[in-house]
Formats: structure tokens, C-alpha cells, sequence
């Protein structure tokens, strides 16, 4: 038995007993619940293994009740988890959570009624087999490919390329769009992640296919419905339901291949048979899962190739450094499109003479070809931010506008609306320049809302659409518009933009982060891969070492530097980093047991208020296994002898346990 607690030191299986009127219902894999405590109360959990004898040698407690007769957890999926969760050192269940959706009884009992009818129907007597047939239906249909197979375009992209089952792989994908059998238009690579996953189909192997979002899952969607894929597919993403949910996960517990289909949780899929897990963009901050034990996608799917012994590939514009470093080590093999295309990219600030205009956010080349393309199609505008202005300024003295409680940026979330501070959200209504007294304000870094309204007056006539987190568009058609977006929201266009415009370059390169060049070549190499075949893509504030990768379109070349600079330095993913918090005691102890192994560097402990403090454990990944495992037996020693909370007439004390986070991203903040 496993149980359903959050506590670390109940995170190992217990013995219970069956009790003779469960004995033909109870199965390995079934949510159950169980006694704690004498029977004063209870617990649900996963039974994990029915066996005849009892490892524990004193006396059990029976199991309560059934709490559903489907087996939900598989053992190979109980095995990947308890390898994710040691890993991270964290709890087995913490990861189930995120594998297994809440049950629904609705939908169960529709999912065992069509199952139940499903199987009188294989009892009848079935037609003579014929060959190509499989059950007495084509193998095509067998294994839910419906409709002609369409031509690979994406793959004969690759030449000599052919994946082999086992293999592994880091592919550089060419940048531009295509147009499926259906009209629709898509990137490349969601034709190519579909072509891949048709092929496993066809040989009877299911897929899984991540994506950073649902913009990522509706694009390669439409790829594998052109492909005559869609009875085969199971998708599962945040914009279903809880029971859609629920039906899809029971559907991928069925010994038929498929297609799954979602985002970071995807490689945890129990799926029929794996061939092949990939991955696309690695590097999108959507696949670090932000609850315990905070695994990473890429590094489940890692785990989950090396289970399953299927084919991953991790495929992008750009190379995350940590998909290089598995190419450094030789780990994986990288493949690149063989077609020779990439976008025609401008570094359009260092076409102009004038220092004025080299600082203008909109180069006057840029501007003069967007209103050129704008005439025939629509136009791309990829800013930093989103809202009406992020940041405010003096119109006299230009200084930038402060809040007066707490220091903290003003913005304004609208033309017209009052300045708002960024930090403590007060209103400044009545604020005035400290420097010269002026009470007027413009904006001094415009977002989507803004640049929308500046460039609505450059542009009469013509459409302007936004698109951000507020305003989710997906798709545009091919007639003249101007399109304002911010990274990762850009909407498709019908046969690709006739130009593009990158803003914002110096200020998306200012943010204090250890991978904030990574970020931005991504950014823009996904933005400029929407374009025409003949299209211009002009990019603002990238600076020479940026702007050279950009206009020769070498991001691989990149993403090597970026690697060896990280292991001059010994910084991820170089090596491996753990945070460690809580109680300063606890904190501090922890990081001496740790350091005494060889390779092992101690960043802190340094206060972050309320009793708590934080350090930062570095170390190579041959001893990752080592270090995890010391980690959680400092948290389970924490939690068994942490102080209970004790209640005040005024306020609750808070209790402080030790917490460990690997591969933890915000190490800056040390």
C-alpha cells in the first residue's frame, strides 16, 4: 500500500491485510482506503502489490474499502515515479499526483459501461482475416489511422535521417511554416512531431508528445489531424475538464496503441507500448513544474526513454544548454534539417547613420517595410511586455516615475487609466515629478495595449490586433494587419507574415536572470520561424554577439558557448544545483552532511526573514543519487521532529520545515 499523505516519512509502502470479502475485488493498482492510527482514522492510497506473505512481522490492519475498481496505477508508472521522486528527493505520491487525475464517477462508470459492451462485442464471431487485416480490420485502422496517408514533408527535410527505436536525438528544426492537406497552416515542426508519431502508430507503438502550452497543443493538433491521426489521440491539457480528464487517462490505460497529446505532465502518460516521447522547445519555462518535487519535463521524459527503451527527441529552433550538454557527453546525436532555409533576419539599429535614430524603438527602415507588407498581408510585432505601459516618465524631464510609499515603478494598465505602482499596487492619482514638479506622464516602455495605440496612428486603416495573455488569439487570416504580440503569444498567420518586427531587444536582454540570453534567442528564433519564405524579420536591440547568431542563424554555435561559459564557471547545467530552506538549524546542519563529499559547494545559508533561511548545494551529476538521497533523509528528520504548531490568541506560529528544490532556476536571487 501506498498512502495519500503529504508527510515524507510515510513516503515508503505499507503491509495491510485483505479481508476475505475484498479478496476477488482487490488488484494491484485500485485506490483503496485504509485505517491509521488504530482505526480512529483513515487514508486512501494505491495498492501496489498483492502478495501472499507479509514482510511486516506484527499484526495488520485490513483494508476498509474499495474506493474504485479500476486499476489506475500501473507498475511501470509507480516505477517511474518512485525514480522521479528519488531523483528529486521528494515523495513517490507528490508525483503520482501529477500523473494520475482526481477520479470522477461519472465518468468512470461511462468509461467500464462502453468497456463492458466493447468486450461482448470481441465475443461475437468475427470474419475471416485476410491478409494486411488485423482483427478484421487494415492494420491502419488498427492501429487508428483513418483517412490516405499524406505525404512527409517534413521529414524528407531531414535527409538520411530515419529514428530507430531506442535512439536518441537533438533536432534543429528549419524555421518556417507549412500547409497541411486541410488549408490550415503550421510550423514545420508540428508536422514533423506528427510524421513521427504516424510512423510509431503504424508499427503499433504509441507517442508522447509535449508542448509548452495549449497554443502549442491546438497547432499540432491540426498536424495530426491532416495526417488522418485523430482516433488515435488523447489529449489532455488544463482546458479540458476534470472528467475529460479523467476519461482520457483511462483511455491510455487500455493495451491500445496511441497518441498523447499535452504539456509538462505528458511524459508520465501510462501509455501501450512507448515508441517514441518528444519533446518540443525543452527550453520554455512552461515545462518546470512548479510543484513538488518540481521534476522537470525533459528530465521525466529522459527517465521515461530510458524505462521504456523508446525513441526521444528533443527538437526546437534552439538548443536549451541542457539539451547541449547531452550532446557534448554523447548522450544523444544531433540531427539538423538538411533543406539549408532559415529566416532573413535584419539587425535593422545598425542600418542607420544617426545616433537618434539607432535609439529609436522602431528604426525608420523597419517602419518603412512594415507599411510596405502591411499593404498586402499582415505584419508582426513582437514586444516585451503586455498591457498599456509598464513603465511611466516625467513628459519634461523625462525621469522615471517613482511611487512615493514604496520607490517601486509606476505603470498604467490602459490609456487613461491612473498610474499604478508595479510593487505594492498603490495608486498614484496625484503624483508629481520629484525633479521638476510636472504632474504629466507618458510612457517610457509601451506594451502590446500601448504599441497599439502608437502604431494604430502610424498605420490608418489598417487592422491592429493584440494579442497576450488577456487577448488569446490564435490564428489570423491573410489580409492586411498589424499584429502586436508578446513572446510566446503570437498567432499564427495564413501563409506566414509578410514581415516581421522584434522590439524591445535591449530591454528583454536587461532582465537579471542566468539564462536570460537563452531566453531571448529563443524567443525570437520562434517568432521569426511565423514568416514568409519571403519574408524580412527585423530585429531591434539584440546587440553584435546576439544579433551575429540571429542573421547567421547559428544557435547551435550558441548554445556551445553558452555550455562551456557555464562550466568555466560551474553553473547549470554544468552541475547540478539544489535549494535548501527552512529553519536556519536545520538549513545549516543539512549543508555540512552534504559538503563532505567530494565536488560538493555550499552557497549561504543567508536569511530570508521569518526564521527562515536559504543555501544553494552545487554538485556534479555522477553524484546526484548520493546527494539526494542525504537531502531527503534531512528532510524526513526535519518533519518528524519539527515543533508543532502552537495557537495564539492573536495569530497562529508558523512552522518551519526544511524544503529541498533541485534544478531550482531562481539561484540569482541568492
Amino acid at each position: 500500500m501506498l498512502l495519500d499523505t503529504p508527510l515524507p516519512q510515510l513516503d515508503h509502502p505499507f503491509d495491510y491485510r485483505i479481508p476475505t470479502a475484498l479478496a476477488s475485488t482487490v488488484t494491484a493498482g485500485m485506490r483503496v482506503t485504509v485505517p491509521l492510527r488504530g482505526g480512529t482514522r483513515f487514508a486512501d492510497g494505491f495498492v501496489i502489490e498483492c502478495v501472499d506473505t507479509a514482510e511486516f512481522p506484527g499484526e495488520l490492519g485490513d483494508i476498509e474499502s474499495v474506493v474504485s475498481l479500476v486499476p489506475v496505477l500501473t507498475a511501470s508508472t509507480y516505477a517511474l515515479a518512485r525514480a522521479v521522486a528519488d531523483r528529486q528527493a521528494g515523495s513517490v505520491i507528490d508525483v503520482l499526483r501529477l500523473a494520475i487525475p482526481p477520479r470522477y464517477v461519472r465518468a468512470e462508470k461511462a468509461y467500464l459501461a462502453t468497456r463492458l459492451a466493447k468486450e461482448a462485442a470481441d465475443s461475437e464471431p468475427k470474419a475471416p482475416v485476410t491478409t494486411g487485416q488485423v482483427g478484421g480490420v487494415s492494420s491502419r485502422e488498427s492501429f487508428g489511422i483513418v483517412g490516405e496517408a499524406q505525404p512527409e514533408h517534413a521529414l524528407t527535410g531531414f535527409a538520411g535521417w530515419s529514428p530507430e527505436i531506442g535512439d536518441k536525438y537533438i533536432v534543429d528544426v528549419p524555421a518556417h511554416v507549412v500547409e497541411l492537406s486541410t488549408g490550415e497552416w503550421v510550423p514545420l515542426w508540428a508536422l514533423l512531431l506528427a510524421e513521427l508519431a504516424g510512423q510509431q502508430l503504424s508499427r503499433g507503438n504509441s507517442s508522447i508528445l509535449a508542448v509548452p502550452d495549449f497554443r502549442d497543443i491546438d497547432v499540432l493538433e491540426k498536424a495530426l489531424i491532416a495526417l488522418g491521426l485523430q482516433s488515435a489521440l488523447c489529449r489532455v491539457d488544463a482546458k479540458q475538464t476534470g472528467q475529460q480528464r479523467y476519461l482520457t487517462y483511462l483511455r491510455c490505460l487500455e493495451p491500445v496503441p496511441c497518441i498523447v497529446l499535452g504539456n509538462r505532465s505528458a511524459p508520465l502518460a501510462p501509455v501501450h507500448n512507448l515508441g517514441l516521447v518528444a519533446l518540443w522547445d525543452d527550453g520554455d519555462e512552461s515545462f518546470r513544474e512548479p510543484l513538488a518535487p518540481y521534476a522537470h519535463a525533459r528530465d521525466v521524459a529522459l527517465m521515461r526513454q530510458q524505462a521504456d527503451a523508446a525513441t526521444l527527441v528533443l527538437a526546437g529552433h534552439t538548443r536549451s544548454t541542457e539539451a547541449q550538454r547531452l550532446v557534448s557527453v554523447g548522450w544523444a546525436r544531433e540531427i539538423t534539417g538538411s533543406d539549408g532555409y532559415h529566416p532573413n533576419v535584419v539587425l535593422s539599429d545598425q542600418q542607420t547613420a544617426s545616433e537618434d535614430a539607432r535609439h529609436a524603438r522602431i528604426p525608420s527602415q523597419a517602419l518603412l517595410a512594415a507599411r510596405a507588407a502591411a499593404k498586402v498581408g499582415p505584419i508582426l510585432i513582437q514586444v516585451s511586455s503586455p498591457g498599456y505601459a509598464s513603465a511611466l516618465a516625467c513628459t519634461r524631464c523625462r525621469e522615471r516615475a517613482r511611487c512615493n510609499q514604496c520607490a517601486g515603478p509606476l505603470g498604467a494598465a490602459r490609456k487613461g487609466a491612473p498610474p499604478t505602482c508595479r510593487w505594492c499596487g498603490m495608486l498614484a492619482s496625484a503624483w508629481a515629478c520629484a525633479t521638476c514638479n510636472n504632474r504629466a506622464l507618458k510612457p517610457l516602455s509601451p506594451g502590446t495595449e500601448g504599441t497599439a495605440d502608437e502604431l494604430g496612428r502610424v498605420f490608418p486603416g489598417v487592422k491592429v490586433i493584440v494579442a497576450d495573455g488577456s487577448h488569446s488569439i490564435q490564428n489570423v487570416d491573410a489580409t492586411p494587419s498589424l499584429v502586436i504580440a508578446t513572446p510566446g503569444a503570437e498567432p499564427l498567420a495564413e501563409g506566414g507574415y509578410g514581415a516581421i518586427l522584434l522590439l524591445d531587444g535591449e530591454r528583454m536582454r536587461m532582465r537579471e536572470n542566468l539564462r536570460v540570453n537563452e531566453d531571448v534567442i529563443r524567443h525570437w528564433s520562434n517568432a521569426s520561424a511565423l514568416a514568409a519564405k519571403d519574408a524580412t524579420v527585423y530585429l531591434v536591440g539584440a546587440g553584435d554577439e546576439l544579433g551575429a547568431i540571429m542573421t547567421s542563424w547559428t544557435q547551435p554555435e550558441f548554445a556551445k558557448r553558452e555550455l562551456a561559459d557555464r562550466h568555466a564557471l560551474r553553473l547549470p547545467p554544468a552541475v547540478r544545483v539544489v535549494s535548501v530552506s527552512g529553519p536556519l538549524a536545520d538549513v545549516t546542519t543539512t549543508c555540512e552532511t552534504v559538503s563532505t563529499h567530494s565536488g560538493v559547494r555550499v552557497l549561504g545559508p543567508v536569511g530570508t526573514g521569518e526564521g527562515n533561511s536559504r543555501a544553494l548545494v552545487t554538485f556534479d551529476y555522477r553524484d546526484g543519487d548520493v546527494i539526494a538521497t542525504a537531502l531527503r533523509a534531512s528532510v524526513i528528520q526535519s518533519a518528524t521532529r519539527g515543533t508543532r504548531r502552537v495557537k495564539r490568541p492573536d495569530q497562529p506560529k508558523r512552522v518551519l520545515r526544511l524544503r529541498v528544490r533541485f534544478d531550482d532556476t531562481d539561484i540569482d536571487s541568492l
